[in-house]
């Protein structure tokens, strides 16, 4: 639990002992950025307190002010800046937390609650606005998680985790399960699931789509037409992603030269590296890790 007097965060949101981090910041009037840009492997709400800022997802934004959230999903990349006609800073919580963990509370039967988020796909995100009568519990809910803040851990700690699956719930019952009836009933998914997990434990090794339609056993044009499908990106665009995000991790918490990263990731030239990264980020790869510096 932190209280910042300036938009900056750990990239890692958990501790061996408790799967969650919970932030409040205060951004002055003087800065017009409220969220640097960055990514992490949990997820996160985002509850505005005070201010107007532009919410940035990936290529969407989403214009909040006070008293709107967001839930980001793991791995996608996210930033704010203060906006409005009179910039003045703004005030807000975070609660970032491992699904994986967060999860594991629940029995098997429970895994369709957290379907939606396998594949990180953009329309997980859900803004949350005050101004629409459907997220006035949720937004309840989610406030209230934030005032347990000034208390110690072990008074409200219980509290917050049942808290969170009464948010989680809400969430489902709002957005999540449209998503999941969308793609229920499809055997093609095992199938995707294997390539996709594969993506992630090989992506450092020169992957080919022969390779990755194989894991599937999949043609290669059946595959990429359902991989986009299922995930709504082409799979080597899927793929420069966790490689990009894993060289995010290396460029925050490590010394190591660019050139390196590049090649742990699976990028055996530094200018296609650098010009993915950009693309993806916004940035250069120096930039970034200048953001941690």
């Amino acid at each position: 639990m932190s209280e910042n007097r300036k938009p900056i965060e750990n990239i890692i949101h958990r501790t061996a002992s408790r799967p969650f981090a919970l932030y409040h910041t205060i951004v002055e009037p003087d800065e017009t950025s409220a969220l640097y840009l960055h990514c992490h492997a949990e997820a996160e709400w985002f509850y505005l307190e005070e201010g107007q800022v532009d919410f940035m997802v990936e290529n969407q934004t989403y214009r909040m002010v006070s008293r709107d959230a967001i839930f980001i999903p793991p791995n996608l990349i996210h930033h704010a800046v203060c906006t409005g006609p009179q910039v003045k800073g703004c005030r807000f919580y975070a609660f970032v937390f491992d699904v994986k963990r967060f999860e594991q509370y629940l029995p098997a039967y429970c895994h369709t609650y957290f379907a939606a988020l396998e594949e990180n796909r953009m329309e997980c995100v859900y803004p949350i606005f005050h101004g629409e009568k459907q997220n006035g519990k949720l937004l309840d809910t989610l406030s209230g998680i934030f005032t347990h803040m000034q208390e110690p851990l072990d008074r409200y700690e219980l509290a917050l985790n049942g808290e969170l699956f009464l948010c989680w719930q809400e969430l489902y019952n709002l957005h999540f399960a449209g998503l999941c009836r969308q793609h229920t009933g499809k055997q093609i998914l095992n199938e995707l699931r294997k390539s996709i997990d594969y993506c992630h434990e090989h992506y450092a090794e020169p992957l080919t789509l022969a390779i990755l339609a194989g894991q599937a056993g999949l043609s290669e044009s059946y595959y990429c037409r359902e991989f986009r499908e299922y995930t709504g990106q082409p799979p080597f665009e899927y793929l420069n992603r966790i490689r990009i995000i894993r060289s995010c991790e290396y460029l925050a918490e490590s010394d190591k030269k660019i050139t390196e990263i590049a090649m742990l990731c699976g990028f055996n030239n530094i200018s296609y590296y650098n010009r993915i990264f950009r693309r993806i980020m916004g940035m250069r790869p120096t930039d970034y890790r200048r953001q941690f510096r």
